[in-house]
């Protein structure tokens, strides 16, 4: 009796401590699973319908000093499928660290860029489907700096201050990750750098940011500009984007919207023109549709900058 006592005592205080660790983690995410069309994908190598499959398990752990400073880290488990119709097994990212207080907050390690972190620039507007084959950014060339979700990263830092309506942010990164989240070949890109601003008026936000990263086969700088200006017109939440790319031939002009036609259902829109000599407009019409429990109902039909008819219809849970 007296051994199974102690031996109680001491579950109940191991668990009375695994509950104390576990309060400090947090775990969310997303699944989404659908079918995915591209006309002529991958110059007619690859197949143009296929299914569309993602899981993405974000596991964040945060702990505050007594003076108040909260210090948190990230690392995220995905797992997708490959436009030859194939999957790929779950695998870890990279780690991200985070220390903030007030309206200062820094990061480091895996991180995104300023532009693709769309804190001060709401560069992704709104996406037309499941998965945003397209958007309102979709004609620029740019490759953005952004988080890694299925590898190690790029090793950076950002810097994010916000006071009342004002906010500004600032990010480098070493051999800098592309806006897909894949980890960029080091000979094709080299130092990054993001410096942007935001103000907040009248339930409009407007935003700008300059970026700059450094072609590590050549050492030759491009840069990048971005703005936008997003808020509601009643009937409707609007985006509009402006960006000029060193390496695109014309400057790229966008616009996306969403307009609620029902308690659960959206219509969502976007149009991207300009970029590189040749572009077609790029355009998608899609819709969303709440099935309660976090989970939606999503599709949508457009066309790219090669020209091509694209579109996809699936279902994303939230959770």
């Amino acid at each position: 009796m007296k051994k199974l006592l102690i031996a109680t005592t001491a579950l109940v205080g191991t668990a009375s401590v695994a509950g104390a660790d576990i309060a400090n983690f947090n775990f969310s995410g997303y699944g989404r699973f659908g079918i995915l069309y591209e006309e002529d994908r991958g110059g007619g190598t690859q197949e143009e319908t296929r299914l569309e499959s993602r899981y993405r398990l974000n596991i964040d752990s945060s702990t505050t000093t007594d003076g108040g400073i909260r210090f948190a880290a990230r690392i995220r488990v995905e797992a997708n499928d490959n436009a030859d119709n194939s999957v790929n097994q779950g695998v870890f990212s990279g780690a991200r660290f985070q220390a903030s207080s007030g309206g200062l907050r820094i990061r480091v390690g895996n991180i995104s860029g300023v532009t693709d972190a769309a804190t001060v620039v709401n560069y992704f507007g709104y996406e037309p489907g499941l998965i945003g084959q397209t958007g309102q950014y979709a004609n620029s060339g740019v490759g953005l700096p952004a988080f890694a979700s299925t590898g190690a990263g790029a090793n950076g830092v950002n810097a994010l201050y916000e006071m009342g309506d004002f906010a500004v942010m600032a990010s480098w990164t070493d051999d800098h990750t592309d806006n897909l989240g894949a980890t960029a070949d080091t000979e094709a890109f080299g130092d990054s750098f993001e410096i942007g601003a935001s103000y907040t008026f009248s339930a409009w936000t407007a935003g700008l940011v300059y970026g700059e990263f450094e072609d590590a086969g050549t050492d030759v700088e491009n840069d990048w500009i971005v703005a936008t200006l997003s808020g509601s017109l009643g009937i409707a939440d609007v985006s509009f984007l402006v960006s000029d790319f060193e390496g695109d031939d014309d400057f790229v002009i966008g616009a996306s919207a969403s307009i609620p036609v029902g308690a659960a259902t959206n219509i969502v829109a976007s149009v991207s023109d300009g970029g590189a000599d040749g572009n077609d407009t790029s355009y998608g019409l899609g819709f969303t549709h709440s099935l309660g429990g976090g989970v939606s109902l999503a599709g949508m039909a457009g066309s790219n900058a090669a020209g091509n008819t694209i579109a996809d219809l699936g279902v994303r849970f939230n959770f």
